[in-house]
């Protein structure tokens, strides 16, 4: 029984307006983000996700956009997660 709850759609259609709970239910079945969804922050606006939060890959960053992306209804994601390092430090390439 526990593995048909893990499959489970959504129960809120697109066009009912809520595109963050659909995008936070498609993340926690995701494998990579599975349990570990309150480190990314989602905000909508219209049709549009922004993503916040801080991530230590630019590799998870790219995951979560694309997995919110292919969501039914959603026309555009603004990602603004930040990369950080396991220390907290923020991922910049060094200016010359």
């Amino acid at each position: 029984m526990p593995a048909a709850v893990a499959e489970r759609k959504p129960q809120i259609s697109p066009e009912q307006g809520d595109l963050t709970l659909l995008a936070r239910e498609s993340l926690e079945r995701h494998p990579h983000f599975r349990g570990r969804t309150s480190v990314v922050g989602i905000e909508q606006r219209g049709r549009m996700l922004r993503l916040t939060g801080k991530l230590p890959t630019f590799y998870l960053k790219q995951m979560v956009q694309e997995t919110v992306r292919h969501i039914p209804g959603v026309q555009g994601v603004r990602n603004e997660i930040t990369v950080v390092s396991a220390a907290g430090e923020r991922s910049a390439r060094p200016t010359y």
